[in-house]
C-alpha cells in the first residue's frame, strides 16, 4: 500500500512539473512561432528579445515575443500624443481567517427553545491583482517602460 501511495505522489510531482514552462521556454516558444518576425529584427535586438528585454523604440511585435501578449490594453490620450498602454500584471493569494462567534438553535431536555453560541473559524482567500509592468507605444513604438522592482 505504501509503495503505491509513494508512487501515486511521484507521478503527481512529476505531471505538475512537467506542466509548468519556465518564463524563458515560453519566451522560446513565442519566437520559435513567429522565427520569420524574429529574424526581421536586427542581431542585438535578437538578443535582447532573447534574453527578455524590452527597450524604448521597440515594435510591438519585438515587445510580444520579449514579454508574451498583455493583460490589458487602453488607449490615453494627451495633448501632446495620443497612446498605447500595455499592462503586464500578477495576481497575489493571501488568506483571511477570521474568529466568529455563530448562533445555533437547539431545543433543550424540557422541550425549550434555546440558543447556544459556538466559536468557529472561517476562513476566506483574498486575491490582489496589479500590475509589474507598463509599456507605452507611440505610433507603433515602445516609448515609455515602468517597472515594479
Amino acid at each position: 500500500m505504501r509503495s503505491w501511495t509513494m508512487l501515486t505522489v511521484g507521478l503527481l510531482i512529476a505531471f505538475i512539473l512537467t506542466g509548468c514552462a519556465s518564463t524563458q521556454e515560453m519566451r522560446n516558444k513565442r519566437i520559435s512561432k513567429n522565427q520569420d518576425i524574429f529574424n526581421s529584427f536586427p542581431p542585438e535586438v535578437q538578443q535582447q528579445v532573447r534574453q527578455g528585454q524590452v527597450n524604448i523604440g521597440f515594435s510591438t511585435d519585438m515587445v510580444r515575443l520579449a514579454w508574451g501578449a498583455p493583460d490589458t490594453v487602453s488607449t490615453r490620450t494627451t495633448q501632446e500624443a495620443v497612446t498605447t498602454v500595455w499592462r503586464y500584471t500578477r495576481t497575489r493569494y493571501y488568506p483571511y481567517y477570521h474568529h466568529m462567534s455563530i448562533p445555533t438553535s437547539y431545543i433543550d431536555s424540557r422541550g425549550r427553545h434555546r440558543i447556544a453560541y459556538h466559536s468557529v473559524w472561517i476562513d476566506r482567500h483574498g486575491r490582489e491583482e496589479y500590475t509589474v509592468a507598463t509599456i507605452e507605444f507611440i505610433r507603433g513604438e515602445v516609448s515609455a517602460i515602468e517597472q515594479l522592482h
